[in-house]
């Protein structure tokens, strides 16, 4: 494994290595997940100090060595660091950034995977569409784009049946016919257009049920990054609480 690859990518986790060096992990269309060393990348001075952190989109030119790559050069960066400044939206953002390190595969056409993630993390600096929304829109495409679409037929999510189906059964729960909507637009538009909508809070839950069971049977990996975003959800509550009460 010699030569050049240059392939737009983003940035899925970054690590420390040695005294000034970063190893990361990267989601490109074409040749799946990367992992690079950037060299001298921890040096206030580097080219690479900013563009080598999570949440980083550009296009990467990677020199591949005989067992690994180094980053040579990254062009039109498109950060998304101001993420850091919410720590809710940067555990969304970790999360998004897992569970693709987690799907995504070396060698593999990922390109519709790292279109989802782009826009997935933009759709997290807007304000019109909340957190809790973006993430069951993810989930739920995340595991449609590898052909593993949630069938989407009725209003009765059956577990068994993996979706939802037209008939009730022992371990189905009916939803709302906006649930069901919801669903199968999400599978099936553009990836520009997904994060258009938005839900009512009780059809907000459904989504929330259906999305993380469905997710269940294809991730049987805890994901640290909603460990802590629950941690953090609850230390809040107490504290709302709390002021509450005062």
């Amino acid at each position: 494994m010699y030569g050049e690859l240059t392939s737009p990518g983003i940035v899925l986790s970054s690590m420390p290595v040695g005294e000034y060096d970063r190893r990361v992990s990267i989601l490109t269309s074409g040749e799946g997940r990367i992992s690079a060393f950037a060299r001298g990348a921890r040096r206030a001075t580097s080219q690479f100090a900013a563009s080598t952190l999570q949440f980083t989109y550009g296009e990467f030119t990677l020199n591949a060595r005989r067992d690994s790559y180094d980053v040579k050069s990254i062009e039109h960066v498109k950060s998304f660091s101001s993420l850091y400044s919410d720590p809710e939206a940067a555990c969304y953002g970790a999360y998004f950034c897992e569970i693709m390190e987690y799907l995504t595969r070396e060698n593999a056409d990922e390109a519709e995977q790292m279109k989802l993630l782009y826009m997935t993390l933009k759709a997290l600096t807007f304000d019109n569409i909340s957190n809790r929304l973006i993430k069951c829109i993810f989930d739920i495409r995340a595991i449609a784009n590898y052909g593993e679409g949630m069938k989407a037929e009725g209003m009765y999510y059956s577990p068994k049946e993996n979706g939802l189906v037209d008939f009730a059964a022992a371990d189905s729960r009916k939803v709302d016919t906006s649930t069901l909507h919801a669903v199968q637009y999400i599978e099936s538009s553009a990836v520009n257009k997904l994060f258009s909508f938005s839900v009512k809070d009780e059809i907000l839950e459904e989504l929330e049920f259906v999305s993380n069971d469905y997710l269940k049977k294809h991730v049987d990996k805890p994901m640290k990054s909603l460990e802590i975003l629950k941690e953090m959800q609850e230390t809040q509550e107490i504290l709302k609480k709390r002021n509450l009460s005062e």
